[in-house]
């Protein structure tokens, strides 16, 4: 049975917390700027907020409506790198949810980053080795060197934590990443097909989408459209996704994640479809 979003909890922006001077980061963050020509500036860290991926995750799980007990798989997604970059925060994550969970991370993809992780958790799913799944996205935006896309996009610390198991109301029905410089449009075309419903009834399909996706790909759909804010980079959509979840399964028969990053051009689609009902049982004569 596909995986199905159960719950799901988010922060954003949780406020600042004081720098803590770690000297075995500062030392590898040091030697591994300077191949790049770049200076490892300290006074960065203390002006920040300082709010790293495992700040994030300890505040997102204790915003769930109940506590998680070692999910069959644990994934942490980013697209941006953490504060401290010795940090292993998967493990971290696994061991403050019951410590059985097969954990890892998947990050050097953008803000395709959560996009993936979805797909090999259905993978793992397919293959009978994971009925329940905990996917954590964070994003955070202190760093001890300059990062023009953070800065000028003023990137908040936010993460979402989207808790999948079989019998939540919407299931995982595929995700879809175009090759750079292919139109958002021919991955929607793509959404479409996927449910033979979407075609004929637009009003029962959602597209949410990120800040970055083309607004006239959005419109040719004839979907309604959520947008997601600006400001978030990875995060945008599983943010909008963990907020309204709930109200939309209400209304919609189907809501398709989509965003484009703008770091490399590609786009990226997801599908979450609401379950079938299960059949009424006969009555016997």
């Amino acid at each position: 049975m596909p995986l199905s979003l159960s719950s799901a909890a988010l922060v954003l922006e949780p406020g600042s917390v004081p720098y803590r001077p770690d000297p075995d980061c500062a030392i590898f963050e040091r030697d591994l700027l300077v191949r790049f020509g770049i200076q490892r500036d300290e006074d960065r860290l203390r002006q920040g907020a300082n709010v790293g991926f495992t700040e994030l995750a300890e505040a997102v799980i204790e915003k769930l409506p109940f506590r998680l007990a070692s999910p069959d798989l644990l994934v942490f997604a980013f697209g941006l790198p953490d504060m401290i970059a010795l940090k292993h925060v998967a493990q971290r994550v696994g061991y403050l949810l019951g410590g059985g969970s097969h954990c890892f991370a998947v990050s050097e993809q953008g803000l395709r980053a959560p996009f993936t992780a979805l797909r090999v958790a259905d993978a793992f799913t397919r293959s009978g080795r994971c009925r329940t799944l905990a996917l954590v996205v964070c994003e955070q935006n202190t760093f001890a060197y300059p990062d023009p896309f953070v800065e000028e996009n003023k990137v908040p610390n936010s993460a979402a934590l989207l808790y999948f198991d079989d019998t939540g109301r919407y299931e995982f029905a595929g995700t879809r990443m175009a090759p750079r410089g292919t139109p958002l449009g021919a991955l929607l075309g793509w959404a479409a097909a996927t449910d033979p419903v979407t075609g004929p009834e637009p009003e029962s399909t959602l597209l949410v989408a990120g800040s970055w996706a083309d607004s006239d790909d959005l419109a040719d759909t004839g979907w309604p459209v959520h947008r997601a804010a600006a400001g978030p980079y990875c995060t945008g959509v599983w943010l909008e996704l963990a907020r309204h979840h709930q109200e939309w399964a209400e209304a919609y028969r189907s809501v398709v994640l989509c965003d484009t990053d703008p770091r490399t051009g590609q786009s990226q689609v997801a599908v979450l479809r609401r379950r079938p009902a299960a059949p009424t049982p006969r009555r016997a004569p």
